[in-house]
């Protein structure tokens, strides 16, 4: 195709991607940045296993060995990309693990929607009575629009982070090559 003959999505693609390989490398102070919403997501995984091994009465019957399995699964999949950005500095690298945590995430928030075994009644439970009115207010209807919500944005941002992913080491690869073509004369 003609570069003016490009549909405008692929333009764009290829607008940010020119972007995002410019500033490829993580900053030092980013990159400590990054281990701190693997913190928030430890905490996160902590409060559910504390509804998980107290009789809190948050997790429904219907919270099995699959649910069980998913939610963990879908957190810890959560945090890779963040580890993976803090250890090795690499913003293009960690495009593949955004995307494959989202495909993780998608699966998960299908499933615990579809299933739904959570009795949000006693989701502030764990915290201490004097904290409990920080989380009374959510509700299993407002958490059933954040799992529907999470289901459309981890399908769009899987698709998004690996057409990115491959733009992005096209163009990185190409200004290796001019590089090193450049030290060779």
């Amino acid at each position: 195709m003609e570069r003016g003959t490009e549909r405008p999505a692929l333009k764009w693609l290829e607008g940010q991607a020119e972007k995002e390989a410019g500033r490829d490398i993580v900053p030092s102070s980013e990159r400590r940045a990054q281990f701190i919403p693997v913190v928030g997501i430890i905490v996160v995984i902590a409060f559910f296993a504390i509804h998980q091994t107290r009789p809190t009465g948050f997790f429904t019957e219907d919270f099995g060995t699959v649910a069980s399995v998913l939610l963990y699964g879908m957190l810890i999949a959560a945090a890779v990309p963040f580890l993976v950005r803090g250890l090795v500095g690499r913003k293009n690298l960690t495009r593949l693990f955004e995307a494959g945590a989202m495909v993780v995430v998608f699966v998960a928030h299908v499933y615990l929607l579809a299933v739904f075994p959570f009795n949000f009644t006693h989701f502030a439970a764990p915290l201490p009575s004097s904290l409990e009115f920080l989380l009374d207010w959510v509700s299993a209807t407002l958490a059933k629009w954040v799992l529907g919500i999470g289901i459309i944005g981890s399908a769009t941002f899987s698709v998004f982070s690996l057409l990115l992913y491959l733009t992005v080491k096209r163009l990185l690869r190409g200004r290796n090559l001019a590089s090193q073509e450049a030290e060779l004369r």
